[in-house]
């Protein structure tokens, strides 16, 4: 606001400097104008389905009234497409045509500041929401074609308000006046509103700021093609565009917060709640992939099962409380003894825990299971004063690359764990082959 506003003042001593009449700028400004305003009025036509507010709807009424009008100006615009413009305009139909535009846009925003404030419900109905969304469509589309149209065909019913591309008629009519007070009016109302720091109000008063800007540049420029006239266009893009960046700019936002929201909805899917680590749902699909990975590029991959050492005789001794420190000591141990990063943990269930090592042969896998049970025998839980420690017992097992599925690889980890706690448990064993053996 700040920067239209001085840019405004900065050029209001030179606003009646005659320039040349550029042929391309008048396509190209009524082109980007009506671009802006459809985009606009569709993503404030999306968010008033979404929310059903009916603030939204009014506003992105305003937006479509303007779209048939700036297209008809241009049409009749003379010296754009014809002399005289097409259509069969009169000399007065495209400054009609910019009347009604500059004034219908600030009636119609106090229009919509109105209805939130008097309707009975700010909410429209589910059942309802299809007839409002034609509705907010269809009226102000063909009230706006009827009304550009009848500056076109009817403008010799009109008072003169421009000769020879001079605005002194125009400046001097009560027309002016009325434009210029309804885009005064607008801005100072939903500068109020903007009070509640929404968004849309906030944005909404800046657009206005701009319309009010273009009013004042084009009466007092006191002729077409002056630079107060070029710079009055500018700001009426300005106008057009600044709720847009302000849409836009809400939809990433919304956008980056729902790729959040659903990250850390699926984080928590796959997350253990006590430890941190991966679930067993996790496990099992990423186990999957992961074996299917090493057999078809010919990988070696390692699972380990292991499993806390009496760790029920821990809980009875110690309390529950006490049995989920450790289940978190022991699992926060076993991440930091994780150095790779293909390598991931997962809590299978209870006091259970299993690795998966991509790219790992046996002699390696041993060695990490043995850093794993060295590492987590060291560790000191501390509970009510007490240090207490734990030992693991830890089952491998490699990936056989003939018909080797996921259930299998646990089958024979937890077979080779079976037998380490077997052996007197803290200790490491490697499956052997033994395909009837059943899981724990």
């Amino acid at each position: 606001a700040l920067l239209l506003l001085t840019s405004a003042l900065v050029i209001s001593p030179f606003i009646s400097i005659p320039l040349p009449d550029i042929a391309p700028f008048l396509p190209v400004y009524g082109t980007a104008v009506v671009l802006l305003e459809s985009i606009t009025a569709y993503l404030l036509l999306s968010q008033f389905a979404s929310n059903r507010q009916v603030f939204a709807g009014f506003v992105a009424s305003a937006y479509l009234f303007l779209i048939p009008l700036v297209t008809v100006q241009l049409l009749v615009f003379p010296g754009v497409f014809a002399p005289k413009g097409l259509l069969n305009a009169g000399a007065q139909s495209a400054v009609w045509i910019w009347v009604f535009w500059h004034a219908s846009f600030p009636t119609l925003i106090l229009l919509a500041l109105m209805a939130q404030q008097k309707l009975t419900t700010q909410q429209v109905a589910p059942m309802q929401l299809k007839y409002w969304l034609w509705g907010f469509v269809l009226i102000p589309v063909l009230c706006s074609l009827a009304l550009a149209l009848f500056a076109t065909w009817g403008s010799h019913w009109l008072p003169i308000l421009i000769a020879k591309n001079s605005y002194k008629q125009l400046l001097h009519s009560p027309y002016a006046l009325l434009v210029w007070g309804l885009n005064a009016l607008a801005l100072v109302c939903m500068i109020r509103r903007a009070r509640s720091n929404n968004v849309l109000y906030t944005w909404l008063s800046v657009a206005l700021l701009a319309s009010l800007i273009d009013v004042t540049l084009t009466l007092f420029a006191g002729a077409r093609f002056s630079l107060g006239w070029y710079a009055a266009r500018i700001s009426s893009s300005v106008s057009s565009m600044v709720l847009l960046c302000a849409l836009l700019w809400e939809v990433n936002r919304l956008y980056v917060a729902t790729q959040r929201a659903n990250e850390s909805l699926y984080q928590q899917s796959v997350k253990d709640t006590l430890t941190g680590l991966f679930n067993r749902r996790y496990l099992e699909s990423q186990l999957a992939i992961h074996i299917d990975h090493a057999k078809r590029h010919k990988e070696p991959l390692c699972l380990l099962v292991l499993d806390v050492d009496h760790f029920k005789a821990f809980n009875d001794q110690h309390g529950h409380l006490a049995g989920d420190d450790c289940l978190v000591a022991v699992a926060k141990q076993l991440e930091q003894s994780l150095y790779r990063p293909a390598d991931f943990i997962a809590r299978y269930g209870g006091e259970e825990f299993v690795v998966v090592l991509p790219h790992t042969d046996a002699k390696d896998g041993m060695q990490i299971a043995e850093r794993l049970r060295l590492n987590v025998s060291a560790k000191k839980i501390e509970y009510q004063g007490q240090l207490l420690s734990v030992t693991i017992s830890i089952g491998c097992a490699v990936l056989r690359h003939s018909e080797e599925t996921a259930q299998s690889l646990l089958i024979a980890a937890d077979s080779a764990l079976y037998q380490a706690k077997a052996a007197g448990r803290n200790c490491v064993k490697v499956a052997v082959d033994e395909p009837d053996i059943t899981p724990t």
